[in-house]
């Protein structure tokens, strides 16, 4: 039987990416492993072996290594085959790299773990949103992290009715909504004021951007299996979408529909048992050192 490659994708704007991506390739083919490289890394380690995400699926690579931060791994995850993805190793060289699993220091300790099977799925639910015409569907990208619309000028704010399984829920003026996966929950919509999600339960998130005083529009958290509908309703006022800060829908004129529902894929994530809680605590929420024996003045 054919042995599936390993896929290795990497940011090109930075040298220590590039650089480690290197070492990475040098030791999987030192460990008898077939590698496979995003087209456009190829040419700056073996230009012979480049594929396409789009073709990269579960059933012909083993899994696909993303060197950068989680700017990278959103990029490739909206890149590859929608159909059924291969799990992805995230390797951090940014900033904070919450989707990441591995680092510069830990990554070949943890690649020995995986060419063993040492490692669980990190299984996250996806979203696809809808731009409705009429009775008709025009299906866009899926999300990963969010959909984000909002106006298409920054000093004008959008009005948008609001229905979830077809109820009508608010109608307010905002900068723009985000409506995010569990995944996403600790990306824009915990900067926007929305919950933090564990991505093990599978929801959609509802998070105004700035709206208006009394609009009573606040954060919202529903089931997978709803559909939620924004209309965007203000006239002679476009927006916009953006999905997973990688694809910009423009100019979505006054009373168009956006329906957005659960996916019919997932991307699975490569984890070596480390706890969602411990990584949620050392890389968004943070540690502030306490004495124990702090006591209020009596």
């Amino acid at each position: 039987m054919e042995k599936k490659p390993i896929a290795i994708a990497c940011r090109l704007d930075s040298e220590r990416a590039i650089k480690l991506a290197k070492k990475i390739f040098e030791f999987l083919v030192k460990n008898g492993e077939v590698v496979s490289l995003e087209t456009r890394i190829a040419p700056k380690i073996f230009p012979h072996n480049g594929m396409d995400l789009s073709e990269m699926t579960e059933k012909n690579i083993k899994f696909i290594i993303i060197i950068g931060g989680d700017g990278s791994v959103l990029r490739v995850a909206s890149s590859l085959s929608q159909r059924d993805p291969p799990p992805i190793l995230g390797v951090n060289v940014g900033s904070i790299g919450f989707l990441d699993e591995s680092n510069e220091i830990t990554i070949f300790k943890d690649l020995s773990k995986a060419l063993k099977g040492e490692y669980e799925y990190e299984i996250c639910s996806k979203i696809t949103p809808y731009i409705v015409k009429n009775s008709d569907e025009i299906r866009l990208s899926d999300a990963l992290n969010e959909v984000l619309i909002i106006s298409s000028k920054s000093s004008k704010v959008l009005q948008v009715s609001i229905r979830i399984n077809n109820v009508f829920l608010n109608r307010s003026y905002l900068d723009g909504v985000i409506i995010s996966t569990s995944t996403g929950s600790t990306a824009y919509n915990l900067s926007a004021g929305g919950a933090i999600v564990n991505p093990s339960i599978e929801v959609m998130q509802i998070t105004p951007l700035n709206s208006f005083a009394g609009s009573g529009l606040k954060p919202i958290i529903v089931s997978l299996d709803s559909v939620v509908e924004i209309q965007v309703l203000r006239p002679r006022l476009d927006a916009k979408i953006v999905i997973d800060g990688q694809r910009i829908i423009k100019r979505i004129a006054p009373n168009t529909r956006i329906r957005i529902r659960k996916s019919t894929t997932k991307n699975k994530f490569i984890r070596f048992k480390r706890s969602y809680y411990s990584r949620l605590r050392k890389k968004i929420i943070g540690t502030v050192r306490v004495p124990l024996d702090d006591s209020p003045e009596e």
